[in-house]
């Protein structure tokens, strides 16, 4: 039936979320209203409960049936992400549904705001609760299951219809029939598992989820294991593969803000989030602000433990009532049905039922139910396990930061310990030290008897340290950070035993791409169906859906990095990602990392690294990681490069000092970067050029540089020099080459007509660049004089041969005209050079040489140009910070040059006024000891002018030291700070 429009008005059907279908409700907007107007009508059908400016619509299409039992609730986050869709207040009602709606369906789910405060939970004490003998929890956890009996399981699908469905979807790709979920055409990928057969493993190279859960079986502590890994890595599939032989209770980390998991939905989890949030605010309220933070903290951590006990005792007894129908009952048939919208309900009955009982009485049957299930399974060689997914999202999105890390404060209570081991200076608790429901949550799920899987994928999981510490188990601790990596074979084997892949194939190049993470390819099989035509080729389809997959994982990642340059306050991931993308840049994209810090921050957040063959760098693998890396730190107004090479220039400052030669190298890169800038701007109006008469060729063309790389990195073959030779001899427009230092310039790029160029040529001094060496910066920035030595005119005996095949491609006398940008900082000493043409009388050639210090560096570094402007302000400072240190450093020298040849002198002056004593109280003594060969004891008398020789023979010694350390010194800082003295304070 159709749903007509009357009168302009709209008949939508709406329900809130988490209410049954029975309660749809009509309302009949104009059908030019805006969904706000939309909001009010609605407000005001449930009588005004909620405020229409705090409702949340979503535009849905739920169908409904008389045979549906309309007792089910309806729950937003377990409805599809493409089958949903967030209404902008703004937006009017005519642009979201169409004039014929269909009857029968519900159109609109209704969404509260989350509750600022749930009914406080009462104490165990408290008389409304049960109370029941621990001889009489059998017979109560009977009542309980009977109780919940009426509720039906899943319906089951024909598979019949399952096949069909998917065969028309797919078309001549369907090869067989793909895991699926409620319903006959909903494929549900993820529920494959492990498609190949790799596993995830724990350091020793062993060791996995499955041969730790059949390990534990039969003991009486159990495991507790990390699966730390970036999203789409394989984590919840090893779970699922778990399942197909162990019975795996299964939650999914909601916060409060209502969200839907990237491959299930948990509305029991976001409940138990709303209830754990409501105590904390209770218990803060109750016992008020001069309540010590440690007894808020101890008070709401006993009561979060209650309920998380409360929330998996349902989950266990749901697991129990299905075995109770059917004793052989497999474990991959209890994953699906409580993660459904079925299943969820009667997990939630059961919640409501167990809110009933006093906090012993659930101890009672906790241990009860637990006992009974590992009677059933062991025999049967199954595990228990709970599996917590997303679970960074309890770590940082609920109670965030209102718990405290156990090991601290244990530390804390050991007698004579300072208050600091936990608090600051302001009486807080330290930050690093804060903790969130994840603390509580896992150390209360480590003490029931199951295997414990907590799988993360944020840095607050990355060394595990939020459950290591919560749950105080050194033995049974396992990491698994090891996830098995799909390369461009497994990625088509893959495929082809999933769907028809023959006349078809992906491009190598693409599906190096896709490379990585199982998800990133996986993904593919759902485009297939969505951008099919009866009218393409299998090859043009899935073409199309590899586009499609690519650019949407892509836009996945870039969310990811969005969120971390937001939350990046001190600019250490900023600079992090800027060197993955560097690296990337090079043929061989590895890095190395300066702490282990770093490298997980990369691993288990953004991109898998695999160890390099040198055991020092690690590649990453994921290329299309660093794509949306690159792409995002661009959208953020971010230029990697730059970034990183300015990082790289003050770092060099900082550990080595201004005096280093190795910051010129950085600056070379920041150069070449800051040049780009002017991409498009004509060579006449460029900035640093303004005012100068200039060769009528300076008029035909526009600074362009689209690239800046090697020889070899533009794909020319050799290496060194060799390299150099073959690009200036096809003398590629727009292309700025990084050139060898045989070579000469610092950059060369040429015009489009390739009878002009541009080059560069970089000095960076910590004093005044020598005019000997300005000469040679002069001749290095012509690259007619590219080969030879540094007076640009003899030869290089290495590369005569080299030079030699220059001059005869013609190269050096093609060259009609340059821009030779000399950048010499901080001057040149002496008489500085000024921007002019010099025109060759002999060939006519007309070069325009500008020089760049820092006097007029900021029409190099222009910030009249918007792109990356606050880089060229915070670069120029760096520059003259470097001089200035440098500087400061000189004087420093200076005056303790100074002091010590003042020291020196007055050493010498005193020493020869001893040498006239001792020569004259020497007197006949001296001529004594020149005729004496030896001389016995019993000449005491002459034994003092002996002494008083030895003194004047050390004393003339020191002497002629002295004085030569005074003329060393005068050479060295006398004669130079004639030439170079700076300004000292």
């Amino acid at each position: 039936m159709i749903n007509t429009m009357t009168d302009n008005r709209l008949s939508l059907f709406c329900l809130v979320d988490g209410q049954s279908t029975s309660n749809a409700f009509s309302v009949k907007p104009k059908l030019m209203d805006t969904i706000d107007d939309l909001k009010v009508l609605i407000s005001a059908r449930l009588e005004g409960d909620t405020l229409s400016k705090d409702l949340t619509l979503w535009r849905v299409s739920i169908p409904i049936s008389d045979e549906d039992d309309n007792d089910l609730p309806v729950l937003l986050d377990t409805v599809l992400k493409k089958d949903k869709k967030k209404l902008s207040p703004a937006t009017r009602l005519s642009k979201v549904f169409l004039a014929d709606l269909l009857d029968e369906t519900v159109h609109v789910i209704v969404q509260h705001p989350p509750p600022v405060h749930a009914p406080t939970p009462a104490r165990p004490s408290t008389p409304q609760l049960k109370s029941v003998p621990m001889t009489h929890i059998e017979q109560e956890l009977t009542v309980i299951l009977n109780g919940v009996q009426h509720r039906p399981t899943t319906p089951s699908v024909d598979p019949m219809e399952v096949k069909a469905s998917q065969s028309e979807e797919l078309g001549h790709f369907f090869k067989r029939t793909l895991p699926y979920g409620e319903t006959a055409n909903d494929i549900k990928l993820v529920m494959l598992g492990l498609e190949l057969d790799k596993q995830a493993k724990a350091s020793d190279g062993k060791t996995t989820l499955r041969s730790i859960v059949e390990a534990d079986i039969g003991k009486h502590s159990r495991s507790v294991v990390a699966m730390v890994a970036p999203s789409g890595s394989g984590k919840t599939a090893t779970v699922i593969d778990l399942a197909t032989n162990h019975f795996v209770i299964y939650g999914v980390c909601h916060s409060t803000r209502p969200t839907v998991s990237p491959e299930f939905g948990d509305p029991n989890f976001a409940q138990l989030a709303h209830d754990v949030e409501a105590m904390y605010a209770t218990v803060a309220q109750t016992l008020g602000v001069s309540q010590s933070l440690l007894d808020v903290e101890a008070s709401a951590y006993i009561l979060v433990q209650k309920r998380v006990q409360l929330e998996f005792l349902a989950r266990m007894l749901f697991l129990q009532l299905l075995l109770d129908r059917n004793p052989s009952l497999e474990p991959q048939k209890f994953f699906r049905e409580q993660t459904t919208i079925t299943g969820a309900a009667t997990i939630l009955e059961l919640v409501k039922k167990l809110r009933e009982y006093d906090s012993l009485a659930i101890q009672y049957m906790l241990d009860d139910v637990q006992t009974k299930l590992h009677s059933q399974l062991e025999p049967k060689r199954r595990g228990l396990v709970i599996a917590l997914d997303e679970a960074q999202a309890a770590a940082t999105s609920i109670l965030a930061g209102k718990f405290i890390s156990p090991s601290a404060l244990s530390l804390y209570w050991t007698p004579h310990k300072p208050k600091s081991v936990l608090f600051d200076s302001k009486n807080e608790i330290q930050r690093h030290l804060r903790r969130g429901f994840l603390t509580p949550l896992s150390a209360t799920l480590s003490l029931m008897k199951a295997t414990l899987v907590i799988l993360g994928t944020a840095l607050s999981l990355q060394d595990a340290d939020h459950v290591y510490t919560a749950v105080g188990k050194d033995t049974n601790f396992i990491k698994i950070m090891n996830f098995p990596r799909l390369n461009e074979d497994d990625i088509r084997k893959m495929l082809s035993n999933l769907v028809n892949m023959s006349e078809c194939e992906i491009p190598h190049a693409k599906r190096r791409k896709l490379s990585g993470r199982p998800r990133f390819s996986l993904g593919i099989i759902k485009h297939l169906g969505a951008t099919s035509s009866t009218l393409d080729s299998k090859q043009a389809i899935l073409t199309r859906a590899v586009d499609k997959r690519i650019e949407d994982v892509k836009l996945d990642l870039r969310v990811g990095v969005r969120t971390i340059l937001e939350s990046d306050i001190t600019g250490e991931a900023s600079r992090l990602l800027c060197r993955m993308v560097l690296a990337n840049h090079r043929q061989e994209p590895k890095i190395s990392f300066s702490s282990k810090e770093q490298s997980d921050f990369v691993d288990k957040a953004l991109c898998r690294l695999q160890p390099h063959p040198d055991g020092i760098h690690l590649i990453m693998d994921e290329p299309l990681v660093v794509e949306a890396v690159e792409e995002e730190l661009k959208f953020s107004g971010k230029d990697p490069t730059f970034i990183e090479y300015m990082d790289q220039l003050n770092r060099l400052i900082e550990n080595l000092g201004a005096s280093s030669a190795t910051k010129g190298e950085a600056l070379e890169m920041l150069v070449r970067r800051s040049l780009q800038r002017f991409n498009g701007v004509p060579v006449a109006d460029l900035p640093f050029l303004r005012g100068l008469s200039l060769p009528a060729w300076c008029g035909r063309f526009v600074l362009q540089i689209n690239e800046i790389n090697t020889a070899s990195g533009f794909g020319y073959k050799g290496s060194g020099v060799t390299a150099d030779l073959a690009f200036l001899t096809d003398c590629p427009p727009c292309k700025l080459l990084v050139a060898q230092s045989g070579t000469r310039p610092d950059g060369i790029w040429f015009f489009p007509d390739k009878q002009y160029a541009g080059s560069l040529a970089i000095k960076f001094y910590s004093n005044q660049v020598p005019q000997s060496m300005h000469k040679k910066n002069e001749t290095s920035s012509d690259i007619r004089a590219c080969f030879l030595k540094a007076d640009g005119e003899k030869l290089n005996l290495t590369l005569t041969a080299t030079r030699h095949a220059y001059v005869d491609a013609g190269i050096p006398s093609n060259v009609k005209g340059s821009l030779r940008i000399h950048l010499e900082f901080p001057h040149v000493q002496g008489l500085r050079p000024a921007t002019h043409v010099s025109k060759d009388p002999k060939t006519g050639a007309e070069d325009v040489m500008v020089y760049i210090n820092c006097g007029n560096m900021d029409s190099f570094f222009d910030e009249a140009i918007e792109a990356h402007r606050d880089d060229m302000i915070m670069l120029k400072k760096l520059i003259n910070y470097a001089i200035e240190f440098s500087n400061k450093r000189r004087c420093r020298a200076y005056a303790t040059a100074d002091s010590r040849l003042r020291w020196l002198q007055e050493r010498a002056t005193l020493l020869k006024e001893h040498m006239v004593i001792l020569r004259l109280k020497l007197g006949d003594t001296n001529r004594y000891l020149r005729k004496t060969v030896k001389i016995n004891s019993s000449m005491e008398g002459k034994l003092d002018g002996f002494k008083d020789y030895r003194a004047a023979q050390a004393l003339a010694q020191l002497i002629d030291q002295t004085c030569q350390e005074i003329l060393q010194f005068r050479t060295k800082f006398d004669v130079y700070w004639l030439w170079s003295a700076p300004t000292c304070h």
